[in-house]
């Protein structure tokens, strides 16, 4: 058990650090190209972001806020770093509180009697790096008010004369829910997909490691029939290459960005699942006899940790646990 402390103390560490970007992502809605139709996002300080795509210059994308005196409206919008340069969608919020300014483009909808303000685009020369996806965006443009009179809010992107990807944070309550943060690696992969990497790319470090792995498993212990072993193998060879997932995104998203100061938040979720995988694999590679009672409480707190820390993309602590609780010494025919 001296060996899980570390990395106990590792996800002490995790917790500890401000969740910054950490945004939830929300589900999309792709009608909403009208303020009647507008996306409501309910509970807006909290931070949630959105991955969307502009397919017809002029369309616009509107969504729906409720916010009472005291709290925030707090918005940014950005683009992938591969997106075209040209591609830079305006910001228009609408509603009490709000300085109107700009010109507003004759097919913009608004509501009666509130300010209406234009935020144009600004495209810095570098990206900015985002440490828990990873990834680095071009931040265009933002709106942070504090709100007085409270009310309803609107507001609208679009793009006059091109089309690309565009990115939305609301919001700047970190919270979330149990299964919000376990699911982040699968919506990790799917904002990757947004950017516009194949699944298959995404996917190579871990598939590699599963290959590389799985071989060493067959000619290495291919006389044990545990299934406990088999779990845990497979399980920690998951913990690892998720690691190399991260590191892969990582090396590719600090390339040219602004700062790199971040990358050490990156860094833990690297670091930590690969010595995890390989303290699983070691375990599971003694197991002969069946697992002591002090291996099994091994694997169940890697397993139950390695939810927390998105390694394994979900499948590897599963495996792990189950080969925590597996009864007796099952045998493979």
């Amino acid at each position: 058990m001296k060996r899980i402390i570390p990395f106990i103390l590792l996800l002490t560490i995790i917790f500890s650090v401000p969740v910054a970007l950490a945004h939830t992502p929300l589900k999309l809605k792709e009608d909403n190209h009208s303020l009647e139709t507008a996306l409501e996002i309910k509970n807006p300080t909290k931070s949630w972001t959105l991955y969307r795509e502009i397919h017809e210059t002029d369309e616009a994308y509107y969504y729906k806020l409720d916010l009472r005196p005291g709290e925030r409206l707090v918005i940014s919008l950005y683009a992938p770093r591969n997106e075209d340069p040209n591609f830079a969608p305006n910001l228009i919020v609408m509603g009490p509180d709000i300085q109107s300014k700009g010109e507003v483009p004759m097919h913009i909808e608004t509501p009666k009697g509130v300010g209406v303000a234009v935020i144009e685009s600004h495209r810095p020369s570098k990206p900015e790096y985002e440490p828990f996806t990873p990834s680095s965006y071009f931040y265009l443009a933002d709106v942070d008010v504090t709100i007085s009179n409270g009310g309803t809010y609107y507001f609208a992107i679009y793009e006059p004369s091109s089309e690309g990807r565009y990115g939305l944070a609301v919001g700047y309550r970190e919270v979330f829910t149990l299964s919000e943060w376990l699911l982040i690696p699968l919506n990790v992969i799917s904002i990757h997909m947004w950017e516009g990497q194949p699944l298959a790319f995404i996917l190579a470090p871990l598939i590699l490691t599963l290959l590389i792995g799985l071989g060493f498993m067959f000619f290495k212990i291919q006389s044990r029939k545990i299934l406990s072993t088999y779990l845990g193998f497979i399980g920690g060879l998951l913990f690892i290459g998720s690691g190399f997932m991260t590191l892969m995104q990582m090396l590719m998203a600090l390339t040219g960005v602004e700062s790199t100061s971040s990358a050490a938040i990156t860094t833990v979720f690297i670091v930590l699942p690969i010595l995890m995988g390989f303290q699983i694999m070691r375990s599971a590679h003694k197991t002969n006899d069946g697992l002591t009672l002090k291996e099994r409480a091994t694997l169940a707190i890697l397993g139950v940790a390695g939810l927390f820390i998105w390694a394994g993309i979900l499948l590897g602590p599963i495996l792990v646990f189950l080969a925590s609780v597996v009864p007796g010494r099952p045998q493979i025919s």
